[in-house]
């Protein structure tokens, strides 16, 4: 009896259709890995932060630094500032890198492409930093405690002042990402953002 050698044409198409399932399989989990490789990065670089805040704070008396939120547009919430004074520039030193304030998906949002002059860049690139810093940012109060030049106890008392809620140290976030880099399409996702409080930790929603 003669021997068969090699495969039908439907044996082939059989395999072939195999290959494929398992790589439609495959694909969208390396995908979903990378991302999650990304938000890990993103939270390692805001704990480097945090671990550099530590140190700032031993060399201050526990005064948080004044930094411009947004230092391609102005020097706010500074009074005066020239130059702007940047959030990466102060801690840098105490960071050791200045590559532990860029977010790895840190990107090209459309909201981006409206804020003159920073159209065509990441925040990184405009601000030297992915993260930004809370020195005045304390919604919803009308005329916000700053954070930057105070300590944490005085940045406290003035928010208990407006408002019948008592919060603890580790309830304030200092860092964040500047925008939703982690879930751009939905900006209401508990994973859109990472933020740094000021005991260290990092965590995927504000508490405050």
């Amino acid at each position: 009896m003669k021997r068969r050698v090699g495969f039908t044409l439907i044996e082939l198409l059989v395999v072939i259709a195999i290959i494929a399932g398992l790589i439609a399989i495959i694909f969208p989990a390396f995908g979903k890995a990378r991302e999650r490789s990304k938000m890990t990065k993103c939270a390692s670089n805001l704990r480097q932060i945090g671990i550099g805040f530590s140190s700032y704070l031993r060399e201050s008396g526990d005064v948080y630094p004044f930094a411009s939120y947004m230092p391609s547009i102005g020097p706010d919430p500074l009074a005066t500032s020239d130059p702007v004074i940047r959030i990466a520039d102060v801690m840098e030193i105490h960071v050791g890198s200045d590559k532990a304030f860029q977010c790895p998906q840190d990107m090209l949002l459309a909201s981006r492409d409206r804020e003159a002059p920073n159209t065509a860049k990441t925040y990184f690139e405009s601000e030297k930093s992915s993260y930004q810093y809370r020195g005045a940012l304390v919604p919803p109060f009308p005329d916000p405690p700053m954070l930057a030049g105070h300590t944490m106890d005085q940045f406290l008392q003035a928010i208990q002042r407006r408002s019948e809620r008592q919060y603890q140290e580790s309830m304030v976030w200092i860092m964040s990402d500047y925008d939703n880099f982690h879930d751009p399409d939905r900006p209401d996702s508990k994973n859109a953002r990472r933020y740094l409080f000021n005991d260290g930790h990092v965590t995927e929603f504000e508490n405050f």
